[in-house]
């Protein structure tokens, strides 16, 4: 281990690179944003790539200093040898760096490996398996009464059992909840219930239409229920003594980051940024709510190039109406993919913001 004052990065990616395993689900998600479950069947399936050529994809991102790696789908665990490419992963070495008393601080270790699964493919031998190969496991929770409603499967027993058996091997858990106008009301329940039963930490989203998604419109939240959302899971994060992350941006004008202290909240966009994506079929998208491919993983030095990368490396995607506003230095007017999406645009207003008409 080194100590030193000034490091030029590995390459130009990311530090995190969300792996799609499988298009395949047996979820029905309402508020799946996966852009091939959009009913309009624009983005196109291709042939998913074998264990092998995942392995040599997770081979080259390390080498490029990719250093945190998150396996999802679809629904990660029907990937058929799903094991061999994240035990794969766990034998490969990176570069980690990070900043200790003042100095960057270079290790050479594993990535950081997590799991996101919608929790009803979890088996005792998952919960095993990320126990012994040190992968951190998020299990979506979006309610409990309502979660049948949302899901179109399973019932929150079983997934809340799932968080019981983890926790029993000694295995910390996330829980993941996507929230809808259908499940704020009980937001403050399915929060405690997931840590009562063992989740360490909460990853909270609200609902962005896209995916199948875009078939709920009405599910999306407004300003006051988004503030809502933030200040129940605050006090459920209180009272539970966790701590817990939103994992989509928010526009600042909307709320300020600083009023919570259990949870954090983010303004700026971090796709192309913080993370980027890696499809079934090999292909890059800066986000996961992304429905435009880029370039295939085997071309990774063509992405830096590409004229839809840069705008979002460059953040040359602020809509007008948010160009004069005095929290743009802080603030990217929301998630950009959904304003796409929706809008048409990537410049578009988010969602919430051509909702509540500031835009």
């Amino acid at each position: 281990m080194s100590a030193v004052t000034s490091r030029l990065a590995p390459s130009f990616l990311p530090a995190t690179g969300v792996l799609e395993m499988t298009y395949r689900c047996n979820h029905r998600c309402g508020f799946c944003s996966c852009p091939w479950y959009a009913a309009s069947g624009a983005y196109r399936q291709r042939g998913e790539m074998s264990v092998a050529e995942w392995q040599a994809v997770i081979d080259r991102l390390t080498r490029m200093g990719v250093c945190n790696l998150a396996f999802t789908g679809g629904e990660a665990l029907l990937k058929e040898g799903i094991f061999d490419i994240i035990r794969h992963a766990a034998r490969c070495t990176v570069e980690h760096i990070e900043t200790r008393d003042g100095a960057l601080v270079s290790e050479f270790k594993p990535p950081h490996l997590y799991l996101l699964s919608n929790g009803t493919t979890v088996t005792p031998e998952a919960l095993e398996f990320c126990r012994d190969v040190g992968v951190q496991l998020s299990m979506s929770l979006p309610g409990l009464a309502t979660l049948r409603e949302h899901t179109g499967i399973g019932d929150a027993d079983a997934i809340l059992g799932k968080f019981r058996a983890a926790k029993a091997l000694g295995l910390k858990t996330v829980v993941n909840i996507t929230v809808t106008r259908r499940n704020l009301p009980e937001l403050y329940q399915t929060i405690a219930a997931a840590f009562l039963a063992g989740a360490q930490q909460l990853l909270l989203n609200r609902f962005l239409p896209g995916g199948r998604g875009l078939e709920h419109r009405d599910w999306v939240l407004n300003a006051a229920e988004v503030r809502q959302m933030l200040d129940t899971a605050e006090e459920a994060l209180t009272d539970a003594g966790r701590f817990g992350s939103v994992g989509t941006e928010l526009p600042r004008c909307i709320v300020d980051p600083a009023k919570y202290r259990r949870l954090t909240v983010g303004t700026r966009c971090s796709a192309a940024q913080g993370f980027f994506v890696v499809g079934p079929a090999g292909l890059v998208r800066v986000c996961n709510h992304s429905p435009v491919d880029l370039v295939h993983v085997s071309e990774l030095d063509e992405l830096k190039k590409h004229p839809y990368w840069r705008r979002f490396t460059q953040r040359d995607y602020l809509p007008k109406a948010c160009g004069g506003c005095a929290l743009a230095a802080e603030c990217d007017g929301g998630c950009r993919e959904a304003a796409h999406v929706v809008g048409g645009a990537v410049d578009s207003p988010d969602p919430l913001l051509a909702e509540c008409g500031n835009c």
